[in-house]
């Protein structure tokens, strides 16, 4: 998942930012958010989380899965 995700990262640049956290090493964050598997992703805005979702993830749906969080429409 990690390339798509480097890749969605690029594509989406000016529209969303993507930021990778290390759960292992980051037990604290991790339990605030209630991090269980991995991965796990979770959509900010406005420093909420407004959606979350995991697994292996499509590409195309974990696109949609940030822009309908965010209230986004695709071009």
């Amino acid at each position: 998942m990690a390339p798509v995700v480097a890749e969605i990262a690029l594509e989406y640049k000016d529209t969303f930012i993507v930021a990778k956290l290390n759960a292992i090493n980051n037990p604290k964050t991790s339990l605030k958010y209630q991090v269980r598997g991995h991965p796990t992703y979770l959509v900010f805005q406005d420093e909420k989380v407004v959606k979350r979702f995991g697994g292996q993830t499509p590409k195309g749906e974990f696109v949609q899965n940030v822009l309908n969080a965010i209230d986004v429409e695709e071009n």
